[in-house]
Parts: C-alpha cells; sequence; structure tokens
C-alpha cells in the first residue's frame, strides 16, 4: 500500500488488501521491535546490503547518509535522471522497484551519491520479473503476491495468523478516507468495506497495511467485526484478522468498519489500495488541512507492483479542502492517489 495514507467518516488502510487491502489486539504475536539506536544503522545498512531486499537497503542508506528525497531528486537531476519524489518515495518503502533503463541508471547514481559500493543496490534487484503474471488467473482474480514487492514477507505474515484465502470474501465496495495533518503527515485512514461471502461459512476477513518501517502503526477502532490476531513484520508491513459479527453463507453481503492510526511520521505523498479482484466501486478520499494543502492530486491504476503509473488523472481539491477518486468495475489491481506538496 503500498502502503504502502480524508475526512470524518463513522470510525471504521494505503492503500492498497483482501478482499480488498491495516495496537491493541486480544492477540497479538511478534510484536515489531522498536527502531535500532542510529549508531546502530551503519551495521543494519551493511546487513542490508548484503541480504536485501532492495528497499531496505535504500531506506537506511538514505537515512545513513543523512540526505532528503529532494537532494537525492536534485542529484539525479543535476546527472540528467529525472525521478519523481513519489517515485522515490516508492522505492524506499518497496511500493515498487527500478526496472526501466533510465531507472537503473539512477539507482548507480545513487549508489555513488550515497556513498556505497558499485553494484550494492543493483545487485539487489535480481532479475527483471516476467510481465503478464498479474493477468487474471480465474474467475478475474489475480495472485495477492502480485501486489506487493515483497511477496515473500506478506505470505510469512500471513501464514503467522493462518488468514482465510483472500477469494472467500468479494468486495462489493470499499471506501478510504485519509486524514493528512497540518506537518502534511498521515493522522488516520478509516475504511468501510461491503463484502459478500463467496462460499458457506465465512466468519473472518483480514487486511495487509503497509507504512513507513520505521513508524508505529495499529487498528484503534472496528465496527460490525472485532479485531483478531496482529502481526508486525519488516518494512512496515502489519497483517491482522477481523472477525466478522456473523457466519455468512454462500451469496450473503455484510458490511464492516476499522480504523487505522499510529504515531506523526514523514510527509505523506501518496495512498493506495490493492484488489485481488473485480470490485464494484473504490471510493477513495483524502482531506487535507487547509494550512497544509498540496500543489496538485493525481489519480493513479498499476496493475501489478511491477508496473508503471497508468491512467493518470489531475483530482480537484474542493471547498473542504478534500479531494476525492471515485471507481467503478474496478479491475484486479492497485489504484490511489498521489500529490505534490508546494516545497
Amino acid at each position: 500500500m503500498h502502503g504502502d495514507r480524508p475526512p470524518q467518516a463513522p470510525p471504521p488502510q494505503q492503500p492498497p488488501c483482501p478482499p480488498t487491502p491495516p495496537t491493541s489486539s486480544r492477540q497479538t504475536r511478534q510484536p515489531r521491535l522498536d527502531a535500532p539506536h542510529p549508531a546502530g544503522r551503519r551495521e543494519e545498512l551493511a546487513e542490508a546490503l548484503e541480504q536485501g531486499p532492495f528497499s531496505n537497503a535504500l531506506r537506511l542508506a538514505i537515512e545513513v547518509s543523512g540526505l532528503s528525497l529532494d537532494r537525492l531528486q536534485r542529484r539525479l537531476a543535476d546527472r540528467g535522471v529525472r525521478v519523481s519524489l513519489t517515485t522515490l518515495s516508492y522505492w524506499r518503502h518497496g511500493r515498487s522497484r527500478p526496472e526501466r533503463p533510465d531507472s537503473l541508471r539512477g539507482v548507480r547514481i545513487l549508489e555513488e551519491v550515497l556513498g556505497l559500493p558499485e553494484e550494492s543496490l543493483t545487485g539487489l534487484l535480481g532479475p527483471r520479473r516476467p510481465r503478464g503474471r498479474w493477468v487474471a488467473r480465474s474467475h478475474g482474480t489475480v495472485d495477492l503476491d502480485q501486489l506487493w514487492t515483497d511477496p515473500d514477507t506478506v505470505r510469512e505474515l500471513r501464514a503467522h495468523i493462518d488468514v482465510p484465502p483472500p477469494n472467500q470474501l468479494s468486495p462489493l465496495s470499499v471506501q478510504d478516507i485519509v486524514l493528512v495533518g497540518s506537518q502534511r503527515d498521515e493522522q488516520a485512514v478509516r475504511t468501510r468495506m461491503v463484502v459478500e461471502a463467496a462460499v458457506d461459512g465465512v466468519s473472518r476477513s483480514f487486511l495487509v497495511y503497509r507504512t513507513e518501517p520505521e513508524r508505529s502503526v495499529a487498528i484503534t477502532a472496528t465496527r460490525y467485526c472485532t479485531l483478531g490476531e496482529v502481526v508486525h513484520g519488516p518494512s512496515g508491513f502489519m497483517v491482522a484478522e477481523l472477525v466478522l459479527d456473523r457466519v455468512l453463507d454462500a451469496g450473503e453481503a455484510t458490511i464492516f468498519e476499522y480504523e487505522v492510526a499510529g504515531q506523526p511520521g514523514e510527509p505523506i505523498l501518496f495512498h493506495d489500495r490493492r484488489f485481488v479482484m473485480p470490485t464494484r466501486q473504490y471510493v477513495l478520499q483524502v482531506g487535507f488541512q487547509p494550512d497544509a494543502l498540496p500543489v496538485r492530486c493525481l489519480r493513479y491504476h498499476r496493475p501489478n507492483a511491477d508496473a508503471p503509473e497508468q491512467g493518470l488523472r489531475e483530482v480537484a481539491i474542493g471547498a473542504s479542502h478534500t479531494a476525492h477518486v471515485i471507481e467503478l468495475d474496478v479491475a484486479p489491481g492497485i489504484y490511489g492517489m498521489r500529490w505534490d506538496w508546494a516545497d
């Protein structure tokens, strides 16, 4: 969702898991350890450069260097490589990875700017992933793994809490409301889901939520469901079980809501959600503070985690300081909104 992050809505999520796709949890397993002291970052970076993944190594290298994304972007531009701040953020948080020739050249420049050994970052990218694996396997669904750049992490976290298959619940309507604070950081994400059981005996759903690795988040409220087990993992991942308030038979529909919130973080640049199966409607609403409005917002779509953005369209910010995207007849993939700050 991506995230890995809008206005007031019933308390109920980049965005971005099943049936679409985030402490107080009754049973929380293996909570994420606190971030290490800055003095240990160099050792952590050395290990990440050896073992990966690419996003973790890049994130740690940026932290050790003390350079901001703005400065890195300028350094790349000085060398003739134009990479947006959003793309750099995607790379750092594992929302996408560089694959195009210009992007790979940019990574080699980053190695030099960040003072890293040659090929230390590019070597973590491995061979280019085959295209087309995201295409629907059956009944218009896609593999959840194709919607994340760290599929092994998602699989491992799901196994910890034995979550049900994502295709047991078909999403009919999903609404994400993202609240952005005066410091441009994510304050909360409120989600309302209308789902229909595809088989008899469905009693649980789950979500995959991703934020910055150093930021702690939790599910702070639920309605029409209760919070089950929660597990946190590396690279800012959280997988949580949501227990419905009744057992559904095939064809029955229900509603549930949840809210994700956490400690203040860095300025948020986008929010998206990942769909593993077709969905009738997706509404993404982002609410900004009057004293912290972006200069523009853009809607985007990606069919899988490796694909570039498609269908870019500017989204207006209304008098209520909100911007929204309404998607109908959503195909499997990643749908979201990103925005640019004034400086």
